[in-house]
């Protein structure tokens, strides 16, 4: 409705708007959806095989270390030092932690010279009883506080056992509780424990350079762009370009690594950060670690970002070309048309002399044409209906002269009234008097909406008419509580609606028949309820006569009082209100009238 009501040139604009410009964003968006979604797609396949590769290789070396550490612990003099209780006398204890330090340092240069792992860094041994460490790159360190080594703590809280992670190494500072910003002494840890009888008599720790997993995947990178990270389960950085966040946690990989765990698969890609950064990654199934590569997305869709630059540059060309038409096209043809519509408005407000004067050739020509020759029979039309008009005003005279009037109807039918009663026929008497105040309830002054009071009268009257007819064979009882006797109703409420009981219901079966007349209130207003114990309907024909009241057009004559009732009330209350019928063959008919409680006088159209 509303583009109905705009004008002709937006109308142009919008259509040629919705045919052209719509279709070319939509396809351009789909297009770039596309490439990008390819491009992307393809990036992540190429940067997933390239981590893939290079976690299968890492996972194979840390496992292949932690087995030689577990082939360390059988070592027999290693367990014979680690189980020994009481102190060792200096020449003893030098000999024994000389021969441990060899064993170390031993199984270091065999990783290394089997390239098991490059980036083996050392060995640490902890001797629970002699409260010492033997470091396989230096000597030994008797006296510590383990609580200053991770590899001892994280063994005794058990969250090192079995699993790899970031400790700082054995040295002058970590022995000392002394914090340090330096870069060396961080590195990738590995906890073995000796027991001997279930208690804890030696700690293994495995170190591996921080460097090795970094500079591994830049050797296979293939020259992909981005940050390298690996993050353990909970979300501390393993390896990373920036040694100062080792074993930490940052805000921009606790969150990465909360999008992979959503995500819930061992590899995949993902946009971050407002589509700013391209995630990459790989679970290990050996470690639990997510081996991370954060591409700024300007690296891979550079291409992508240009096409959509030149989707955004034609679009605004075509828009532009769209104005460009609809100006062009409202010349052509919507000017003409506003002269036509200004000669028209012209005429509404009276000036029947204005002609449109054009020497155009086209078909407005043809159009103008129409609008002067419909504008000079306007006229004479008009100058012909104003003598018409004066001819039935003195038509419309004598014809209210020759009327009769109402109350001569009421006078004589009083003097018939009088008559009968005079010669004592009764049945003439009283249909004569029902008679007269059926007439009189039907004029009503010319009003359409009456009392309730009023509109039982009149079917009052109505079945003292019929009942004379029927020879007493109907009779009626009409329930209405007087405060609502001076509702305000539609004249013609009742009666068609007791005239359809009677002949199609009562008349049908034969014997004495009754009517009874309710009027009540509920929630929704007023409710009139005609009930009578005619023939009644069987369900399909009840069913056909409700569907058949609920049309506004139909061909069925049959309802037409019913139908025509229910779409006054329609038109008059709203679709809220009408009539209800319910029927049972043999029994009888109710027919439920719903109507607004009004308290003034309606029109009813």
């Amino acid at each position: 409705m509303m583009f109905r009501n705009i004008s002709i040139r937006a109308k142009m604009f919008f259509v040629i708007f919705m045919v052209v410009l719509i279709p070319m964003i939509i396809v351009s968006g789909l297009l770039y959806k596309r490439s990008e979604q390819s491009i992307t797609e393809q990036a992540s396949k190429v940067v997933i095989s390239s981590i893939n590769f290079a976690v299968d290789n890492i996972d194979t070396a840390l496992y292949n270390v932690t087995g030689m550490s577990q082939l360390l612990l059988t070592d027999n003099r290693l367990f014979a030092l680690a189980k020994q209780e009481l102190p060792l006398e200096p020449e003893v204890k030098y000999a024994r932690y000389s021969g441990i330090l060899d064993l170390l340092s031993f199984f270091k240069n065999r990783i290394k010279a089997s390239n098991i792992m490059e980036g083996i860094e050392s060995f640490n041994l902890y001797l629970v009883h002699q409260n010492t460490v033997i470091d396989s790159n230096s000597t030994y360190y008797e006296n510590i506080d383990p609580g200053n080594l991770d590899f001892i703590k994280q063994a005794q809280s058990q969250e090192g056992v079995d699993r790899w992670f970031v400790s700082r190494s054995v040295d002058y500072y970590t022995l000392n509780h002394i914090e340090t910003r330096l870069e060396s002494n961080k590195q990738i840890t590995f906890d073995k424990i000796l027991k001997n009888e279930d208690k804890t008599i030696a700690i293994l720790a495995v170190n591996v350079n921080e460097n090795y997993i970094s500079d591994y995947y830049r050797k296979i990178q293939r020259g992909i762009p981005g940050d390298f990270v690996v993050l353990d389960a909970n979300a501390n950085v393993v390896a990373y370009s920036d040694k100062s966040i080792l074993g930490t946690k940052t805000d921009l990989y606790t969150r990465i690594n909360s999008q992979i765990q959503l995500l819930g698969r061992e590899s995949g890609s993902f946009f971050y950060e407002n589509q700013s950064q391209f995630v990459v990654y790989s679970i290990s199934n050996y470690t639990g670690w997510r081996f991370v590569v954060v591409i700024p997305s300007s690296e891979i869709l550079g291409k992508v970002y240009e096409m959509r630059k030149f989707f955004f540059i034609l679009i605004s060309v075509t828009g532009l070309l769209i104005f460009a038409v609809t100006y062009l096209l409202s010349n052509l043809f919507y000017k003409p048309l506003l002269k036509l519509v200004k000669a028209m408005h012209k005429i509404e407000n009276g000036n029947l002399d204005i002609r449109i004067l054009d020497n155009r050739k086209d078909e407005y020509r043809l159009i103008y044409q129409g609008f002067n020759d419909m504008a000079d029979e306007l006229k004479l039309l008009i100058k012909d209906l104003a003598n018409e008009k004066v001819l039935n005003q003195e038509a419309e005279i004598k014809l209210l002269q020759a009327q009769i009037n109402p109350h001569f109807l009421y006078n004589t039918l009083d003097s018939i009234y009088s008559i009968a009663k005079i010669k004592k026929v009764e049945e003439i008497s009283q249909m004569v008097a029902a008679l007269s105040k059926f007439f009189r309830y039907s004029l009503s002054g010319g009003r359409e909406i009456v009392t309730l009071k009023e509109a039982v009268g009149l079917v009052v009257s109505y079945l003292t008419i019929l009942n004379i007819r029927y020879k007493g064979e109907i009779s009626f009882h009409i329930e209405l509580p007087e405060e609502l006797g001076d509702c305000q109703v539609p004249k013609l409420l009742l009666q068609p609606i007791v005239e359809n009981s009677i002949y199609h219901g009562i008349e049908q079966k034969k014997g004495h028949g009754h009517i009874t007349i309710t009027a009540s209130t509920n929630h929704e207003g007023l409710q009139l309820i005609i009930e009578d114990n005619g023939i009644g309907m069987k369900e399909e024909d009840l069913a056909k006569l409700s569907s058949s009241i609920a049309l506004e057009t139909t061909d069925d004559t049959s309802s037409f009082a019913l139908r025509n009732l229910n779409r006054q009330i329609h038109l008059k209350y709203g679709y809220s209100y009408g009539i209800k019928i319910e029927s049972v063959y043999g029994e009888g008919t109710k027919v439920t009238i719903g109507i607004p409680i009004v308290s003034k006088e309606l029109l009813f159209e």
